[in-house]
Parts: C-alpha cells; sequence; structure tokens
C-alpha cells in the first residue's frame, strides 16, 4: 500500500468512527429498539476510547458491533464482535460470531473483552 492509499484508509476509519454515533442515534430516536440502540452507542464510545480499536473500520450489522482492518467489503473480521442484549447486558463473540467469549454487565467490560482477544503482534 503506498502512502496515498494508507492515508485514504486512515481518513475512512475516522470519518466512520465520527459518523457511526450520529447513524445511531437517529436509529434510537425513532424509536427502533431502545435499548439495543443506546447497547450499540455505549459499545461504540467505549471502543472510540481504545486505541488499537481505533485504527480498525467499525461497522455493525444486525446490532452487533464488528471491527475490520478493511475498509469496504469484503470486510477483513479477524477480532471478537460484541453485541448489546435486549436485558442491558452485552455479549462478545468471536471473529466468526459463533463461539461467545463471555457477557458483561457494561459496554466497557464488553470492550475490554474484545481488547483482551486483540492480537498480541500489534496488528489490530
Amino acid at each position: 500500500m503506498n502512502l496515498q492509499e494508507e492515508r485514504g484508509a486512515t481518513d475512512a476509519v475516522e470519518a466512520r468512527w465520527q459518523r457511526m454515533p450520529l447513524t445511531w442515534r437517529l436509529v434510537r430516536d425513532r424509536a427502533e429498539s431502545k435499548t439495543l440502540s443506546q447497547g450499540v452507542l455505549a459499545l461504540l464510545a467505549a471502543a472510540s476510547a481504545e486505541p488499537r480499536l481505533r485504527r480498525l473500520y467499525p461497522f455493525t450489522k444486525q446490532w452487533t458491533l464488528w471491527f475490520s482492518s478493511r475498509t469496504s467489503p469484503p470486510f477483513n473480521v479477524d477480532v471478537p464482535a460484541a453485541e448489546p442484549l435486549p436485558d442491558g447486558r452485552f455479549r462478545v463473540r468471536g471473529p466468526r460470531g459463533e463461539q461467545v467469549v463471555g457477557e458483561t454487565d457494561t459496554a466497557e467490560a464488553a470492550i475490554a473483552l474484545v481488547v483482551a482477544q486483540l492480537p498480541a503482534d500489534g496488528q489490530a
């Protein structure tokens, strides 16, 4: 990847981090499952405070927050995802979405579980 492509990807990631909370506030305000919408917003806030996750492209699918090393489909998902639950708790799933890594009471704890599963080599 050349410097211009790298800068473009960095800008796309940052723009996405800025845009996602706005989008999810609109979803919440339209009364589309306020508990789940508020949960996604809490996950976004917690994840945005984590520098290693901030380098990844965030996206949501079916109320679940995923992180990709690519900025466009097909996304490359190598780290766990986090999702709000209807009871206000949070679940962390493995990169393929099948394995449950754990459930937590707070978005911050869920994101801490995601960060704990990041590769140690600094790639994520």
